[in-house]
């Protein structure tokens, strides 16, 4: 059937929206358009983007690079102790990054490969469970959210364990397989839990959520028991093995209240999908794996993000967003399913694509992140035996030569300023207050950045800060 016809063919006429999408050259050909597009959307600007604040730290904790421990911004105790609590994603990107180049691009490309690989796998598991549409519906929600996109390309944990976390879940809502479906349960949250330990909390809230939908006999059998295998294998590794490892740690926080934090980097419209999704899946009657599972899922994370009382970091959030993300697309498409002709759910769809615009165009004006490179040109052509102190001081020093990073420290960890000149590097926001330095002039040198489009903002400023003598001598 031609594509105008088939566009604008009444839905009753087509194939039952919400059935399973068989194997055949249909989903092949959807999969492959769904991978070249999220390797566009994920890939833009990997080779230009200075690195993000959390990049040059695995480097250095892989022994790719060395930074003075004045310009760490964590406990260098911390260098040899997170690779021990996380060896698979360690042991995978050591690997991997043997057959990569040794810069930005080539650092990035095995988080980028995972990223591509989740896409076309949470499209085709879908599109299996519940069609076309729904495959759709997700690879749009997931492919336009500015926190994936900007963590698919990240020298970082992330997109490796989003990946193995999507495997578990796939395999625990599995009909079939019996024993070997529990053994592979038990074997993929392993490698889990030890690619980011933050996953523990899904597993458990993953099992939470199953007892409570079976009890109601909303949930089978066979997912309450391979999520509380998966729960149970996550705790027990916390209690024997990681939990002496991340005893004291220490984390850079996030002032911002966590759930409004959520809710920022989640974005309202796909929030707002999911919440309408919930809403759908407390009414709908379907047995088996139904979006119950699902809504138990988000409303816990919701709830344990709020009681933790821990400061979160906001990249964490990815792996609380599989839940967010299927029950948009569960919205997206039953909305879809209410239209009389398919060229008015494609408009829906080109609706929802354009709310998510402006966050993912606004990752491509900066990166979503400051930009050091910049930062330390200004210092280069300034600096000459001075001291600098700086935020992300690890970052920054990435990019300055050997001579001045001898002079580098975390401004954090700076008791007292120096009493000679001395450069200072700030990094804030929009609604961040400007630094200040007592009975000191402040010489703002550069402020860099870029405008965005959404409500985040990555401003950068590199600042001359006079000697003690100068700024007496101008007061008086």
């Amino acid at each position: 059937m031609p594509v105008h016809q088939a566009i604008h063919e009444p839905l009753g006429a087509a194939t039952e929206l919400s059935a399973g999408e068989p194997y055949g050259r249909r989903l092949w050909l959807a999969l492959l358009v769904v991978v070249l597009v999220a390797a566009g959307l994920d890939s833009y600007g990997i080779r230009t983007w200075p690195m993000a604040d959390d990049e040059v730290p695995s480097l250095v904790e892989m022994g790719l690079y060395e930074v003075p421990g004045n310009a760490f911004s964590v406990p260098a105790v911390q260098i040899e102790r997170l690779p021990k609590a996380l060896p698979v994603w360690y042991a995978f990107q050591r690997a991997a990054l043997r057959f990569f180049p040794s810069n930005e691009f080539g650092f990035r490309l095995p988080s980028l490969i995972c990223a591509l690989l989740f896409s076309g796998l949470a499209f085709g598991v879908a599109a299996r469970w519940r069609g076309i549409w729904y495959g759709v519906a997700l690879a749009i929600v997931v492919n336009l959210s500015q926190p994936f996109v900007y963590l698919a390309q990240i020298d970082r944990f992330y997109s490796m364990p989003l990946l193995l976390l999507t495997l578990t879940l796939i395999v625990m809502c599995t009909a079939r397989g019996g024993t070997w479906m529990a053994l592979a349960t038990a074997a993929l949250a392993a490698l889990t839990v030890l690619s980011h330990n933050v996953t523990i909390a899904v597993f458990v809230l993953a099992f939470i959520a199953a007892a409570c939908a079976y009890l109601v006999g909303r949930a089978p059998s066979y997912l309450l028991a391979r999520s509380g295998l998966a729960a149970s294998v996550s705790v027990l590794l916390y209690f024997s093995f990681i939990r002496p490892l991340v005893n004291g740690w220490q984390s850079t926080g996030n002032p911002t209240p966590v759930l409004v934090s959520f809710v920022a980097h989640a974005g309202i419209p796909s929030l707002a999908l999911a919440f309408f999704g919930i809403w759908l899946a407390v009414t709908e009657s379907r047995r088996g794996i139904t979006m119950v599972w699902w809504a138990l899922m988000m409303g816990g994370s919701l709830a344990f993000l709020q009681v933790t009382g821990m400061s979160w970091n906001p990249r964490y959030f990815l792996f609380f967003f599989p839940a967010l993300w299927v029950l948009a697309a569960y919205a997206m498409e039953r909305v879809a399913r209410r239209f009389e002709y398919r060229s008015a759910a494609v408009a829906w769809y080109g609706v929802v694509m354009v709310l998510l615009m402006p966050s993912l165009l606004s990752h491509y004006r900066d990166g979503s992140r400051h930009d050091y490179r910049q930062a330390a040109s200004v210092l280069a052509s300034s600096v000459q035996d001075q001291t600098i102190l700086s935020d992300d001081a690890e970052t920054i020093s990435y990019y300055l030569p050997a001579n001045l990073r001898r002079h580098l420290y975390v401004r954090t960890k700076v008791t007292t300023f120096p009493t000679d000149e001395f450069f200072l590097v700030t990094r804030s926001n929009a609604w961040t207050a400007l630094p200040q330095v007592p009975g000191r002039h402040l010489q703002l040198m550069s402020e860099i950045y870029s405008r965005r489009y959404d409500q985040f903002s990555h401003i950068l400023r590199v600042y001359r800060i006079a000697p003690v003598a100068a700024t007496l001598d101008s007061g008086s």
